[in-house]
C-alpha cells in the first residue's frame, strides 16, 4: 500500500471515528448516550433514547458521510478497488472503535452499507435490506439477531454473484474482502461491546454469546434497551 493509500485509511478512521451518536445526544438531551439503553454510540440507540428523527438523520449521516463519502473520494482521486475496500473498512472501524472517545463507538452497520453503496455493492445491500429491515425488523421486531445472520451472508451473497457470469459484469473480485473483512469486524465489536464488564449474576461465557448471537448482554432485549443511569445491571461508562 502506498503512502498516499495509507493516508486515505487513516483519513477514513479518523472521519468516521468523529462520535456523530454521542454528540447528537449532547445537544439535543445533555446526556451520555453510552449510559442509556444498549449503550451504542448510534442510530438505533439514539432512535429509542431520543427519538425517531434524530435517529434518522443520524443514521443518513452516519451511512452516506461516514461510509459512502470516504470510498467515494477515494475512487474520485484514482485509488484502486483494494484501497477503496481499506478505506470502507477503515470507515466501519472508526466508528466502532472511535479515538475521541476512548475507542468506543456503534455498531458499524450504517458505515457498512454505505461503503457497500460507495463500493456499489447492491446485491449485498439487498440481502442485507431483506434479512435485517424485513425479516429483522418488520416481522421479528428484535434485529440483534437477524444483524448476525445477515453478517454471515455477507461472503457467500458475494461470492455467488462473483461466480455467476451475468450477474458479476464489472464486478471486482476484491469485493469478497471486503464481504470478509465486514463481518469480521461487526462482530468483534459485539464481542467486545464499549469494553463494559459483564453484568452482576452473568458469566462471561454467557455474556460472550448474549453479544454475538443477540448484540446485548442478557437474553430479554427489554431488560437491555430499556436501561437508564443507575439501574440494576446498568453499565458504567468505560471512561468511569
Amino acid at each position: 500500500m502506498t503512502p498516499v493509500a495509507v493516508l486515505f485509511v487513516i483519513g477514513a478512521y479518523l472521519a468516521a471515528g468523529v462520535p456523530s451518536g454521542y454528540i447528537l445526544a449532547r445537544r439535543l438531551r445533555g446526556i451520555d448516550i453510552r449510559e442509556y439503553g444498549s449503550g451504542n454510540v448510534g442510530a438505533s440507540n439514539v432512535t429509542a433514547i431520543i427519538g425517531a428523527r434524530a435517529g434518522v438523520l443520524l443514521g443518513a449521516y452516519d451511512c452516506l458521510v461516514k461510509g459512502t463519502l470516504p470510498v467515494v473520494i477515494a475512487g474520485a482521486l484514482g485509488q484502486p478497488v483494494g484501497v477503496q475496500i481499506a478505506v470502507g473498512l477503515a470507515s466501519m472501524a472508526g466508528h466502532s472503535w472511535s479515538p475521541f472517545i476512548r475507542f468506543t463507538g456503534g455498531r458499524g452497520i450504517g458505515a457498512a452499507i454505505g461503503a457497500m453503496l460507495g463500493l456499489a455493492m447492491f446485491y449485498e445491500i439487498a440481502a442485507l435490506g431483506l434479512t435485517l429491515g424485513v425479516v429483522g425488523r418488520l416481522i421479528y421486531r428484535d434485529t440483534g439477531f437477524w444483524t448476525f445472520i445477515a453478517l454471515l451472508t455477507f461472503l457467500p451473497v458475494t461470492l455467488l454473484f462473483e461466480a455467476y457470469p451475468p450477474l458479476s459484469i464489472d464486478r471486482p473480485v476484491e469485493l469478497a474482502y471486503f464481504s470478509l473483512g465486514a463481518p469480521a469486524i461487526a462482530l468483534a465489536k459485539r464481542l467486545t461491546a464499549n469494553w463494559e464488564r459483564p453484568p452482576k449474576g452473568y458469566s462471561l461465557a454467557h455474556v460472550a454469546f448474549n453479544r454475538v448471537l443477540y448484540d446485548r448482554d442478557v437474553s430479554r432485549k427489554d431488560e437491555w434497551t430499556g436501561r437508564q443511569p443507575g439501574d440494576e445491571g446498568a453499565r458504567p461508562r468505560p471512561d468511569g
